[in-house]
This record gives structure tokens, sequence and C-alpha cells, in this order.
């Protein structure tokens, strides 16, 4: 039943629609080991929870079945948001193929802000100044540090941790992390980095793995 086509969100969700009825597959960090989520909604809003697993194919494959659209050895499609696609099932786990295909599952953002306050300044002061700057109710201080004491004045760095669960291409990340920091009143650097929910990486050994012709990508 190749003609199945589960469709890959950039909140964090796998989606299938089945009558009226939306299946997804999400992350549920309060479930590991097993943290991915079998789910049902209907045109009600009204949820049913299933089991949970501990990988993206483990938990699509029973989101397959306990929908009715097919059964566990049912071949399907997932289908990116850049409109890539890849088989399931697959030898190469879903986690690796999403990220050769240039995706990244985030748990969190890190922005860096920056300021400059009197040289004898403490970092319970410096602490409150950055508590102030910071615009997004959800976004916390992380690590914080003075960088130099010079000329009458400090100069501070603090980690700002934004909260993100979703996928995300590599390449479009920093043009993503500025407009989810945009909000904040304080002096933000032009770089950000992430934590990845699933520390997966691409490499060759992986691409050789999965086979080219198992990848629909969008026409030109």
């Amino acid at each position: 039943m190749e003609g199945l086509t589960v469709r890959m969100q950039r909140c964090g969700s796998f989606d299938l629609a089945v009558g009226d009825v939306t299946w997804r597959v999400v992350h549920e960090v309060s479930f590991n080991p097993k943290p991915w989520v079998v789910v049902a909604m209907d045109s009600k809003g009204r949820h049913g929870l299933y089991e949970s697993f501990g990988t993206i194919d483990e938990a699509l494959v029973s989101m397959i079945s306990v929908s009715g659209a097919g059964d566990a050895s049912s071949r399907f499609r997932v289908v990116l948001p850049c409109g890539q696609s890849f088989l399931r099932p697959g030898k190469v786990r879903a986690e690796s193929v999403i990220s050769t295909l240039g995706w990244t599952h985030t748990k969190r953002y890190i922005g860096y802000m920056v300021l400059s306050l009197p040289e004898g300044a403490t970092n319970m002061e410096a602490r409150e100044r950055f508590r102030r700057n910071i615009t997004i109710g959800s976004a916390r201080i992380g690590e914080m540090t003075c960088v130099e004491r010079a000329d009458g004045l400090s100069h501070w760095c603090a980690d700002i941790l934004l909260d993100r669960d979703g996928f995300v291409r590599w390449d479009e990340f920093q043009q993503d992390a500025a407009k989810a920091f945009s909000p904040m009143r304080g002096d933000m650097l032009e770089n950000y980095d992430f934590v990845p929910r699933i520390p997966t990486v691409p490499n060759a050994a992986v691409v050789i793995g999965f086979p080219e012709d198992r990848i629909r990508r969008p026409a030109a």
C-alpha cells in the first residue's frame, strides 16, 4: 500500500488523515525512554492516546496499524515539509534519513545576549539586567559570563534559552532562530545555536546505506 502518505510537520509531529480522524505521532519527553506517542484527534477535537515507542519508525508502523490504514507490513511514504519523501519500512532509521535530507529535530534554541554595565557590576546585577531585557515569556537565562572589565565598564554575555520542539532545515536554522528571538529587547549576537532533540548527524555512511531510488524529491 504505497499510496499511504504520512506528513512530517515543522511543529514536530507526523500526521496521517484517515476519514475524519487525524492520527499523529508526537514527541512527548515525559514518556522517556519511549517518547514517540501515537495519538488520534477526531473532527470534534477529541483526543485518544495509544502506545508510546522508542523510535519514530516503531511509532509510525503502529499508527498505520491502529488507524486501520494498513498493517505492520504496509509500505508508506513519509513526506517532509520541503516536498522530499522516503519510503517506510526501511533498514536505515527514519531519524537518520530525515537528518540526511537536511532536517534536524530541535528541543531548544540558544541565542546570545550582550550588555555593558559599570565596571564594578556583580553577577547578580548583570543577571537582573539580562532578566529585564528578556521579553519572551518562555525564554530563560542560561550560562552568563563577564567577558571584560575595562575603561570603567564591564561587558557581559549570556546564553538565552528558548524551548523549540520541532523540525527545521539545517540551512534555514539561523533565519528561523533570528525570527524566534526577534521580540527580544536586549542586544542579540547575530548567530545562534540549538540543542538537538535527537543527536543524529548526517554522514556519508548514512547516504550510502539509504538507496537513492527510495527518495522522492520535489519537481524543480
